[in-house]
């Protein structure tokens, strides 16, 4: 959302997972769950728009965790536990702390969208268990699943390593040299889009409590199915009809009518069928390093090359991760304004002090109706400090340099001023949004 819309809408999440646009409308929820969840789903928010397909949006009303009955919280927990009925074009779940129901219809291209409300109880771990639902429910509808496994980032490719509690998944996480390379350390999310399978992280973490930085997603290249050893790392070629058996165990679903095994089980197939699988005995102190190593045999020729993000959706999810890392960002734009020039590169800072002021030129998130439409866009803030009509999205940063000829020239203003500390542009990292 932008900083004025932020104020005026505050009740509602937009989040995307494994390409699913899912809607939540939190009404009755107080200003500190509101951070708690944003903290946790951040990285997974885009902005919200009337214009976004949703494919599923939910009404919720909160109400305030109730105390545990004279039984206990266990007792209440085994005598309500978690229920979910999938039938046609309805899915409810039901536990004893929130209650859904939703009802699908087609849309515009025989796109199926639902729409329905519930109830929950003003605590993370209910509206958690409402959206791994919610995920797991709809991802094979179209192709994917969400799978209990530790998904790491290697190089320009994604690996699952599945298995149940106790398998070795947080370990293997805490291991990453880099802390952004884990997708997730509990669930991620897989799904095939027309270029192949595809890993993505989600904010459904574990002990680590780690998931991905963006939407952003990764080619698929191995499934390697966590085992313990206490001597040496191997990795042993296993057949697609074992890692379909294997996979079976560890992949996410809560709904049991046929329709939906039978629709998990298809795609449980077809993943195990497109993608190598091994058996990957590690022992807990083999590093990273090592344990990719072995690996390597495994992972295709494709490691080292360079996959464009799937869609524009996601290139700027990741865009917001490394500007919200780096604080700043240099990047070249696609297209030339009245006051950029073709060529030009620009500086974009963020967490700059204070709010815009009258002069800025922002840059912003534009969602559109499909993740390739989605855009960056530039504007100025006018005196008024509201945004142009018709600009809408999440606010990103305020340009601070355009850098033409090899020369920096800081824009007027207080952000401006900021910018003249910077140092050379050449030192800032590079993101050209051109041709992604």
């Amino acid at each position: 959302m932008t900083r004025t819309s932020r104020a005026a809408l505050p009740q509602e999440l937009m989040l995307s997972i494994g390409g699913l646009v899912g809607h939540v409308e939190l009404h009755g929820a107080q200003p500190v769950f509101l951070e708690q969840l944003r903290a946790r789903y951040g990285a997974f928010e885009m902005p919200a728009s009337a214009r976004v397909e949703r494919d599923f949006s939910l009404r919720l009303t909160f109400a305030p965790s109730a105390a545990p009955g004279p039984a206990g919280r266990l007792a209440e927990t085994e005598a309500h536990p978690l229920k979910v009925t999938a039938t046609g074009r309805t899915i409810a779940a039901e536990r004893w702390d929130f209650k859904v129901r939703l009802s699908g219809r087609a849309g515009r291209g025989g796109r199926v969208g639902y729409r329905g409300e519930g109830r929950c109880e003003m605590s993370p771990f209910a509206l958690d268990c409402v959206l791994r639902v919610l995920y797991a429910t709809l991802l094979p509808r179209v192709g994917g699943m969400l799978i209990h496994g530790c998904g790491l980032r290697h190089a320009s490719i994604g690996v699952v390593f599945p298995g149940a509690s106790g398998a070795g998944k947080t370990t293997l996480a805490r291991k990453a040299p880099d802390a952004d390379d884990v997708l997730s350390d509990e669930i991620v999310a897989v799904r095939q889009l027309d270029d192949g399978w595809r890993v993505f992280g989600t904010p459904f973490w574990g002990d680590f409590a780690r998931g991905g930085i963006s939407m952003r997603s990764w080619p698929l290249r191995t499934l390697a199915f966590l085992a313990q050893s206490p001597r040496e790392v191997a990795m042993t070629p296993i057949m697609s009809s074992d890692a379909t058996l294997r996979l079976l165990g560890c992949f996410l679903a809560f709904a049991t009518d046929r329709a939906s095994v039978e629709r998990s089980l298809a795609v449980a197939v077809q993943l195990c069928a497109g993608v190598r699988s091994v058996e990957a005995c590690l022992t807990r102190t083999a590093p990273t390093s090592v344990i990719f190593r072995r690996l390597a045999p495994h992972l295709g020729p494709e490691v080292a090359r360079k996959v464009p993000p799937s869609s524009a959706r996601e290139m700027i999810s990741e865009f917001r991760a490394l500007l919200r890392k780096q604080k700043s960002y240099a990047f070249r734009p696609k297209q030339a304004t009245p006051w950029l020039k073709s060529g030009d590169q620009l500086v974009v800072r963020t967490g700059v002090r204070g709010a815009p002021v009258a002069g800025d030129i922002l840059l912003a998130w534009t969602p559109g109706a499909t993740p390739d439409e989605d855009a960056l866009a530039f504007y100025r803030l006018p005196p008024s400090g509201a945004p142009p009509a018709g600009v809408e999205g999440e606010v990103l940063g305020t340009v601070a340099l355009v850098s033409r000829d090899g020369k920096s020239h800081p824009l007027p203003g207080r952000i401006g001023d900021l910018a003249r500390s910077f140092g050379p542009l050449v030192a800032l990292p590079m993101l050209r949004m051109a041709g992604r």
